[in-house]
């Protein structure tokens, strides 16, 4: 399964810490994160994800990359590349499938979490209709035994 690349505008970038801010394009209304949609949320990006590029980031500089969810719910860019930039030559390695550290939440979409959802609600009335019948069953033989 390949992952889609977000694209956002680098809204803020501190080149002394080398980090920043990505606001992702609208376009990505429909990739769902646990914040919500991708769109209406700024994304952290560091320069060690951009290391690989000619030049340093600037704000503005339009942005294509992958969100990682970390463990305290912040989400951050991975695998990102600046539009029209090319990267160094020496850093240039051949792809490798990315594994993620156990950390990482690909983007799913809306459709996928609601479907989700409903597998969810179906089982939990299943089981409660099948409880239900348990009960009344031990309920009707309880009674049929104190007459």
């Amino acid at each position: 399964m390949k992952t889609q690349m977000l694209k956002g505008v680098l809204i803020h970038w501190n080149d002394d810490k080398g980090f920043g801010l990505i606001r992702p394009d609208a376009s990505h209304a429909d990739m769902a994160t646990l914040h919500g949609p991708a769109s209406e949320q700024d994304i952290s990006i560091h320069i060690s994800v951009l290391k690989h590029m000619s030049r340093r980031p600037k704000i503005g500089d339009t942005i294509f990359f992958l969100i990682e969810t970390k463990l305290d719910s912040k989400l951050n860019a991975i695998q990102a590349h600046i539009e029209g930039v090319e990267a160094n030559a020496d850093d240039v390695k051949e792809s490798k499938p990315y594994l993620g550290n156990g950390n990482s939440k690909i983007p799913i979409s809306s459709s996928a979490v609601i479907a989700r959802l409903l597998i969810i609600a179906v089982l939990l009335i299943g089981g409660s209709l099948i409880y239900q019948m348990f009960t009344d069953t031990n309920t009707t033989e309880d009674a049929h035994r104190t007459q």
